[in-house]
């Protein structure tokens, strides 16, 4: 299977985190790069003996001892560290500790995890049990794309295995010879694995010298295994470090897509979630809409109806004006006010109500989630550090667009607390009917002299010619004259009523999601998951 190209992890990277975090890791790269020599990273366990081989190789050399360079069975390498040795640059890092659960450990292993992308040469060190608790961990750092001759495996402090090397030297080479193949068995490498038995300090006696020299590890030189990793050392020097790097870039460059990866997968998530939420909210809308719509249709519907009864009520008195008016419209116009604000009311409630059961559920804090990490990408914490949710740039400036209108819906969350019940909905329309029907009463009161004047002309025509014909056609202006009044309230009131329909109908879509948001929460959510895809197939060649 054929390795993507670090021009192809390159371009991906630059899609997902755009172009800052590109560059800040092409410098990273661009500094180990620049290093002339191989260089070597110690990487295991704790208590392994990585401080133990490197400060070996220093004093075997000639070296002064570098202050960081201490030995002890307890975590003392807290940092990254590195010194030339041998031709070679080999950096000393923490102990892994997968299991831990502390800060330290947590810190130290990621510190450790961290310089497999800038090392030409991997130091497993393994103490004479082999790898434990760090088994996982090291097979999935060699499932990373690392030539096996990348890799060299130190089974350090051989001395502690069980077999005293200088009571009975070909029982240690045997011993020496099984855990090689233990080993290869238990990581599954290959035959021609570089492995190293190694004693760097027979019994610990160099731990006591603050400044040791070569000569005390002088008895211990056939079999303590310095003398063939020094040599490995050396022909590494002396080897184009070219293949090496080439390998290297692959790892930093792969390693730094997986990193991301999973980012795009945790806002992947974020997003369905986000569009489920953002789904159901624009049902409701539309529920809430279509029965807003209604609401105003049966409201027409039903104000005819109420306009020919207030009608048939004025008309029929035996005298108009405008006590028998108001008297008549009053109690149809209002009884049909009372409905309508009922209605509006009992919309709103379900509204709120609807809303709230929304953000009560576990959806809806996903949802303001992704809203405020892709809508506010560069906030800080108070420490002054980059946000522990990590930017995808080019992603986060997509869903920025498609989240534009989802503030109105959190900036609702106050009124929303504290919604009013229907019975506080219904006083408060009870209070607005009355300036409604006092506007009716107004225009009732505008339109009466000429009403008056229509029934004066009735009853004198009446009393004059008792021509019943003629009452008759005057009654139908009399009639006619009022329907123009009952008309004109009913019309005034169906205004007022549409405002606040209108009202309501803004209401409802200010704390819920439209449509256009639905659709650009869903074409987000396909480009991340695109972004995921094709970053995965990356990093399966």
């Amino acid at each position: 299977m054929t390795s993507a190209s670090a021009v192809e992890y390159q371009a991906w990277i630059r899609e997902v985190s755009g172009e800052s975090d590109f560059s800040r890791l092409a410098s990273e790269w661009g500094d180990f790069a620049a290093e002339k020599q191989s260089v070597l990273t110690l990487f295991g366990a704790f208590d392994t003996g990585k401080s133990s081989i490197l400060r070996r190789l220093l004093v075997d050399a000639g070296q002064p001892l570098p202050e960081w360079l201490t030995i002890s069975a307890r975590h003392e390498t807290f940092a990254e560290n590195a010194v030339r040795v041998n031709g070679c640059l080999i950096r000393d890092t923490p102990g892994l500790s997968p299991e831990g659960l502390d800060a330290r450990s947590l810190s130290n292993s990621d510190i450790a995890r961290s310089a497999l992308g800038r090392t030409d040469v991997l130091l497993v060190t393994l103490n004479p049990q082999l790898s434990t608790g760090e088994h996982t961990e090291l097979v999935n750092v060699l499932s990373h794309g690392w030539p096996k001759s990348d890799v060299w495996f130190l089974i350090s402090r051989a001395d502690e295995g069980g077999v005293d090397p200088t009571l009975d030297p070909e029982e240690f080479e045997a011993w020496s010879a099984r855990k090689r193949e233990e080993l290869k068995q238990s990581l599954k490498l290959v035959d021609s694995a570089r492995i190293f038995v190694l004693v760097p300090d027979f019994a610990g006696l160099g731990a006591y010298e603050s400044n040791p020299t070569p000569s005390l590890w002088d008895p211990y030189r056939d079999w303590d295994g310095m003398a063939e990793l020094t040599a490995a050392l050396d022909d590494l020097a002396a080897q184009d470090l070219s293949p090496y790097r080439h390998s290297a870039e692959l790892r930093f460059w792969r390693k730094a897509v997986i990193s991301r990866i999973g980012d795009v997968q945790t806002s992947l998530d974020d997003l369905r979630v986000a569009c489920e939420v953002a789904d159901v909210s624009r049902q409701r809308r539309d529920s809430f809409l279509n029965q807003i719509d209604s609401l105003t249709s049966a409201a027409e519907a039903s104000l005819a109806g109420v306009v020919e009864d207030a009608i048939q009520r004025a008309a029929s008195r035996p005298e108009v004006d405008a006590d028998s008016i108001r008297s008549a419209v009053d109690p149809v116009l209002d009884e049909w006010w009372q409905r309508q604000q009922a209605g509006l009311a009992r919309i709103r409630q379900e509204a709120i109500q609807g809303l709230e059961q929304q953000r009560e559920g576990q959806g809806w804090a996903r949802f303001e989630s992704v809203y405020l990490k892709f809508t506010q990408p560069e906030s800080l914490d108070p420490e002054g550090k980059s946000s522990v949710v990590p930017k995808i740039e080019a992603l986060s400036n997509k869903v920025a667009s498609a989240l534009h209108g989802v503030d109105r819906v959190l900036k609702s969350d106050q009124a929303v607390k504290s919604p009013k019940k229907s019975a506080d909905l219904l006083d408060a329309t009870k209070k607005q009917s009355l300036s409604k029907l006092a506007l009716a009463a107004g225009i009732a009161e505008a339109a009466l002299p000429v009403v008056l004047e229509l029934a004066a002309m009735v009853e004198e025509k009446v009393q004059a010619e008792r021509d019943r014909a003629l009452q008759r056609d005057h009654r139908e202006k009399v009639r006619a004259a009022v329907s123009n009044v009952v008309t004109d309230v009913a019309c005034e009131a169906m205004r007022s009523l549409e405002t606040e329909i209108d009202g309501l109908r803004h209401e409802v879509i200010a704390q819920t999601v439209d449509e256009a948001e639905v659709v650009r929460l869903n074409e987000a959510s396909s480009e991340a998951r695109s972004l995921l895809e094709r970053g995965k197939k990356l990093i399966s060649q």
